[in-house]
């Protein structure tokens, strides 16, 4: 049923039934201000010849009142919707009690007191008292509370009583209605007219529309609202055919009056009409089915062309497709899920996970991923990973809620891809990923080792030939000063001579300082004797000397006792900076500072010049080797290098180095020589 209900698209709109409880609640209204204000002129206009009775005014008022607050919508505050249902439940109670007590008056003829304790009567008055109902009006005030009261009472049947109710109470009324059309005697006495204003049916008709108007879902005015051909052809005939056959008797009786024929006429006049117009009625009708017929053939076409496609692609894709209900059983499966389970439909369809699934973990895993999907009402995309009897397979799952046109979950909707060869050479790739990263590590420390090697042999040679340049053409130029000393004192003092003697003695002090000059830059002795605060100092004041430079360095207090390997890093860092600086910062100031903390030793040169260009702080450059050379030294003894510029504000090189255990070379001990003295410089 409520799938039937689900394809209407014709609705009954709100403003039906509270228009039509407004109506009944003025109408009672002005039926009772008639009686007690005694405005004959308004009663008769209002009721015609017989007047209606203040019971049945009160009666119409509080169905009206019941109807409009049965209509409160549900999405209204918790307490509004409930108190409201109540109330109308209540007024609907109070109708049916006032039409019985009513009826066993009537039918008893006793007197119960009701009709005086509404509307006292004149004392002279005798029963029955004319506030009095009708006994027809009782009689559908009880099916008028009855169906107020159960109007969203449902039978183990799907029914809903109060549309019977009031369909009742509609039949009811049109007795005395048409007994007023047709002026029917035996009607008239039948409904004793003479008690029932005129009014009175069309006010029933009324309520009995808005009753049923008010809940346009239950299954009678479902079947006038539904787009389905039933309610096409409801709407479409039923009241073209009333109307119909009511023009067609006034017309009969119209031409009797006339004198066209006699009174005798008026029957077999219309029994030709009516089934002239059933004859219409059964060729409309065979058109509209035999239309519908059609229509609904190329439907079941076009279905199931459609379903011949999803089918095709269902049956041929790769993919395993799957659609499960509530519960979680499978109610669809395309081969490619059979296949996958290893299966046939007889021992999937209808089955739930644990009858699947040799692993009952795989099984849980799997429902509780779809109930999440089916609780939370949005698709997911999962990854799952199942155990065959042919072994692990993986799979990467589309799952989405199945809903209804109400947007209700119906159940869950899957498409499977089998991912297990991809997942299977994503792990191997992955594999070789970390071997090949293994590997990197590995030559990039040999590499690193090679390089501190080269540089300790390269530091090593150096030192070599600053001792030969200090041991062997240092005394040979101190012993030839010497010795050209004692000549020049035996040559006669010419002055030509003189001359000569004075460029050879400048020439000899040339060569002697810049054979200094280059053992110095070997290796600074004052390194191996004095240590690193010294050797820096001293490379701060030659920059200075050289340069012209302001240079500031910044050192311990304390006495620094570094390795041989990062006492000459230390110092060739600092050669290689202010190198830098004196050729491309053009700076007027540098700043020299080194840091001894507990656990690393930390070098700073900073200067006030132009900056560095981006490319040449690029760690991966190839053109910048100053920086790169100080970034080999630094990574080969485990520390690192920072670089800070801004155009125009300077630069900043900062080298933290640990304090570690003094790393040996594949050179031996000859890294720990430090040169013997000699008189000769």
């Amino acid at each position: 049923m409520s799938s039937y209900f689900a394809r209407r698209s014709f609705v009954i709109p709100v403003s039906a039934p509270l228009s039509a409880a407004i109506f009944l609640i003025l109408t009672g209204a002005a039926v009772l201000y008639c009686w007690y204000a005694g405005i004959s002129i308004i009663k008769n206009f209002i009721s015609g010849t017989v007047t209606m009775q203040p019971n049945a005014g009160l009666g119409l008022v509080l169905a009206g009142v019941s109807l409009a607050l049965h209509l409160t919508p549900k999405r209204a505050s918790h307490s509004m919707y409930p108190i409201a249902q109540m109330v109308a439940r209540v007024l609907g109670l109070g109708l049916l009690l006032l039409g019985m007590l009513t009826l066993v008056q009537d039918i008893f003829h006793v007197d119960l007191f009701i009709d005086q304790g509404f509307f006292p009567a004149p004392a002279q008055t005798h029963l029955p008292h004319p506030g009095r109902m009708s006994p027809f009006t009782a009689l559908c005030f009880i099916l008028t509370g009855a169906a107020l009261t159960l109007i969203d009472y449902r039978t183990r049947n799907g029914d809903y009583p109060a549309e019977y109710c009031a369909i009742a109470m509609a039949g009811i009324m049109s007795i005395p209605l048409i007994g007023y059309l047709y002026r029917g005697l035996g009607l008239v006495q039948f409904a004793s007219l003479s008690e029932i204003a005129p009014l009175t049916p069309l006010l029933f008709f009324i309520l009995a529309i808005g009753i049923l108007s008010a809940r346009p879902t239950h299954p009678l005015v479902g079947l006038w609202t539904s787009d389905a051909p039933g309610g096409h052809l409801v709407r479409r005939l039923l009241p073209a055919s009333l109307l119909l056959l009511l023009l067609l008797n006034f017309l009969t009786e119209w031409g009797e009056r006339l004198g066209f024929y006699g009174g005798d006429k008026i029957s077999p006049l219309n029994v030709l009409l009516g089934s002239s117009v059933l004859l219409i009625l059964f060729c409309r009708v065979a058109t509209i089915l035999d239309r519908e017929y059609g229509v609904r053939l190329q439907g079941e076409a076009a279905l199931s062309e459609r379903n011949a496609l999803l089918r095709a692609v269902s049956d041929n894709t790769s993919d395993a497709i799957f659609v499960r209900d509530r519960g979680g059983r499978i109610i669809f499966a395309n081969p490619a899920m059979l296949r996958m389970l290893g299966k046939d439909a007889a021992e999937v369809i209808g089955r739930i996970s644990a009858e699947i699934y040799a692993d009952a973990d795989d099984a849980k895993a799997v429902d509780a991923s779809d109930r999440y999907i089916m609780t939370h009402g949005h698709a997911e995309v999962v990854e799952e990973t199942v155990n065959f009897p042919t072994g692990a397979r993986t799979f990467y799952s589309t799952k989405a809620p199945w809903l209804n046109d109400q947007g209700d979950v119906l159940g869950l909707v899957g498409i499977s891809t089998d991912i297990t060869d991809r997942k299977r050479a994503e792990d191997a790739l992955r594999a070789h990923e970390t071997q090949l990263e293994q590997l990197v590590v590995a030559r990039t420390a040999e590499v690193s080792e090679l390089l501190g090697h080269l540089e300790s042999t390269r530091e090593e040679e150096k030192r070599a030939i600053a001792r030969e340049l200090h041991d062997d053409l240092g005394s040979a130029l101190t012993a030839l000063n010497m010795h050209l000393a004692i000549l020049f004192q035996q040559i006669p003092g010419d002055p030509e001579i003189t001359e000569r003697v004075v460029q050879v003695k400048a020439l000899l002090s040339s060569v002697t300082n810049a054979t200094r000059r280059i053992q110095i830059g070997l290796r600074p002795d004052k390194l191996d004797i004095f240590g690193i605060k010294v050797a820096i100092a001293e490379q701060a004041l030659e920059f200075e000397k050289y340069t012209g430079v302001p240079c500031a360095a910044n050192l311990p207090d304390e006495d620094l006792t570094y390795t041989p390997q990062q006492e000459i890093a230390l110092f060739r860092i600092v050669q290689e900076a202010l190198n830098n600086i004196a050729k491309h910062a053009k700076a007027t100031r540098v700043d020299v500072i080194l840091d001894d903390n507990d656990d690393c030793i930390v070098l700073t040169v900073r200067d006030n010049g132009i900056g560095i260009i981006r490319s040449r702080s690029s760690a991966t450059t190839t053109t910048t080797h100053g920086l790169r050379g100080i970034r080999e030294r630094a990574s080969y003894l485990g520390g690192h290098v920072k670089v800070a510029s801004a155009k125009g504000q300077g630069a900043s090189i900062t080298v933290t180095l640990p304090k570690a255990q003094e790393r040996k070379s594949d050179g031996g001990d000859s890294a720990d020589f430090r040169p013997e003295t000699s008189n000769a410089a």
